[in-house]
């Protein structure tokens, strides 16, 4: 029986592994590390006592790929909507609190509510620097095409560029923005609800795939590093791992769902983008629950070096976003600023230290940057039996969980298709 070999079990490959089987067709899955999830995983940390995400991940109405695949392995159950759609801001500078909340329909006359729209700011200002967005080209940042010098752009343009883009607005691709406010913004609240991964990563993305897989007889085999992979007569023949080689059939396909740099040391051809953006996720476990304003699970923080914070029961998570300029500093110093600014909103001491945890995804994604977007691969390489997966790739949609799932999917489609191209090519 044909073979789709699925290199990665991060949410990427998952999705294409599942998708794949989904399609009849049988599939293997190899895994360097010796868990699943990749970037978007939980694990029990000793120094908590607990188990944590090694990340914090939104999900948006929107995104119909990921709640496709968490239908797709059963798991609609570890998400949660927000209705209706709100987004919680508080400046720590002054001190201002308000919630961006989109209205239902488009065009989007919510702007024109001043209690629904970002304050001391007018509802034409958003009209003409959406239409600026719209007009952008595909070398500009965020910041050239709205310009910096107005509240909305620090209030809201920076803010969403930091969550979605995990790039700072001055170096972020206006045309990648352009696509997150057409997508979300301008199709109105329905398509801007909040999903929350209330169980967690790992009980929404990875463990349910996992029994997925394992019931349709896949199981991913760990700790299987891919060396190097062979090619002739335009076709993958041979995949390395350490232990030694596995032959490809020529019915097979394979799938690279791996980071950039890993699928560029495997495939210097997949040109994958080489310029990476750090996250800094601070969890803090505390003694009794905490909330945020209007008892919101997550908050937006202005004028602070914490752009984000989660809470769910007694952990508090607080994310740095485009923070390479952050990745080299002491982890007891990040603890020790992030808690001071995000304590007393809390409601708690900002000089006692709860019991923390420091995690530096140092290339959570790719830089979001005109060059680095343009340059984005497609799903088919140039071999007919070999594509690619990944955030990375030419998904149309930000380094995100969506992007990962869109990916899988994509991939999974063309590989089958190539399988059964191949069997049909045989059978002549």
């Amino acid at each position: 029986m044909p073979t789709i070999h699925v290199i990665g079990a991060g949410v990427s490959g998952l999705a294409c592994a599942t998708r794949a089987v989904m399609s009849g067709v049988d599939v293997a899955v190899y895994e360097a590390a010796r868990h699943a999830g990749g970037r978007a995983r939980s694990f029990h940390d000793e120094s908590l006592g607990c188990m944590i995400d090694n990340g914090n991940h939104l999900l948006l109405g929107v995104n119909e790929a990921t709640q496709t695949y968490l239908a797709d392995i059963d798991a609609q159950d570890t998400i949660r909507e927000i209705r209706p759609a709100a987004f919680p801001f508080l400046d720590l500078k002054s001190g201002k609190r308000w919630r961006v909340r989109p209205g239902r329909n488009f065009p989007p006359t919510w702007i024109f509510s001043g209690d629904r729209r970002v304050p001391n700011t007018r509802p034409m200002e958003y009209f003409r620097q959406i239409n600026k967005l719209r007009r952008a080209g595909n070398l500009e940042t965020v910041a050239q095409a709205v310009g910096t010098d107005s509240v909305l752009y620090e209030n809201l343009w920076q803010p969403i560029c930091k969550a979605a883009l995990n790039t700072d607005a001055a170096e972020a691709s206006a045309s990648l923005m352009w696509t997150v406010v057409q997508k979300t913004f301008l199709r109105g609240e329905l398509a801007c609800r909040p999903w929350i991964f209330h169980k967690g990563l790992g009980a929404a993305l990875v463990q349910p795939a996992q029994k997925f897989l394992t019931d349709h007889g896949v199981q991913i085999r760990f700790k299987a590093r891919l060396r190097g992979i062979r090619w002739s007569d335009n076709r993958v023949t041979s995949l390395h791992f350490p232990e030694g080689m596995l032959r490809v059939a020529r019915e097979d396909a394979v799938v690279l769902a791996l980071s950039p740099e890993a699928c560029n040391a495997i495939w210097p051809e997949a040109n994958a983008p080489t310029e990476a953006q750090t996250i800094i996720n601070a969890h803090f476990r505390l003694d009794t629950p905490s909330s945020l304003p209007w008892d919101m699970p997550f908050l937006g923080l202005v004028n602070a070096q914490t752009h984000w914070i989660f809470v769910r029961d007694n952990i508090v998570s607080l994310t740095i976003s485009a923070g390479n300029n952050h990745a080299d500093s002491p982890n007891w110093e990040i603890a020790t600023k992030l808690w001071a600014e995000a304590g007393p909103v809390l409601g708690r001491t900002a000089g006692r230290l709860p019991a923390w945890r420091i995690i530096k995804e140092r290339r959570a994604t790719f830089a979001q940057i005109p060059s680095q977007v343009n340059a984005r691969p497609g799903t088919a390489a140039r071999i007919r039996n070999l594509f690619l997966a990944g955030d990375w790739t030419d998904t149309g949609v930000p380094a995100t969980v969506e992007g990962s799932v869109l990916s899988g999917f994509s991939a999974a489609s063309m590989a089958t298709v190539a399988v059964q191209t191949a069997i049909s090519e045989n059978a002549d």
